[in-house]
């Protein structure tokens, strides 16, 4: 099998009403119930033989080591306590957490492969085809589609498992990337899944 599931930031912060970050993103998890299409995607790969991989933006200590101040972003997630690492808020949804040895990227900036192991993982397990889902479409989503593109993988982004504060932000994540990949519905790509298995 030659398929990744990549599932970007799909953390407690982000999608738990109780999240320091979540507010718009649970409104936009309501009215499309990302987290179970998710469940269901990565349910599918687990299937077909294809491995699921997990990443968080995590920073560790109470003065945030690895944070780039210049980031009005990431500032305002240290201003409001979040994304802190071996805290409730960087544990995953119970929706969507890692199953068993599942490979769990700690990353510090929206996309994954930055400085992190996450393309070694990949080619040790002869990885060709990234499908990616998460938080959010035109941040750490498309960051990560932009990335594996430029690491040669055949990427696909499920437009239909991902979320952002809204629409509109939403749409302009999947514009950005959709030169770069295929951005589809998962029930368009899961017997293509499945064929894979056999890669």
């Amino acid at each position: 099998m030659t398929v990744a599931l990549l599932c970007i930031d799909m953390i407690n912060d982000y999608v738990s009403e109780e999240g320091k970050l979540s507010e718009d993103l649970v409104n936009f998890e309501k009215e499309h119930d990302v987290l179970q299409r998710v469940a269901r995607v990565q349910a599918h790969v687990r299937e077909q033989g294809g491995i699921v991989i997990h990443t968080r933006t995590v920073f560790t200590g109470d003065d945030y080591h690895e944070l780039n101040e210049i980031s009005d972003y990431f500032k305002s997630v240290k201003n409001a306590g979040a994304l802190k690492l071996g805290e409730w808020g960087t544990e995953f949804s119970p929706v969507v957490a890692p199953k068993g040895d599942e490979p769990v990227i700690n990353k510090h900036r929206f996309g994954p492969f930055h400085r992190t192991r996450l393309e070694i993982i990949l080619r040790s397990k002869n990885i060709k085809h990234l499908y990616i889902v998460g938080i959010s479409t035109d941040r750490g989503v498309a960051q990560a589609a932009m990335e594996a593109h430029d690491h040669d993988f055949d990427v696909v982004v499920l437009k239909d498992c991902c979320m952002a504060k809204d629409e509109s932000a939403h749409n302009n994540g999947l514009n950005f990337v959709k030169d770069l990949c295929e951005v589809k519905d998962f029930n368009e790509v899961a017997i293509r899944i499945a064929d894979h298995s056999d890669e």
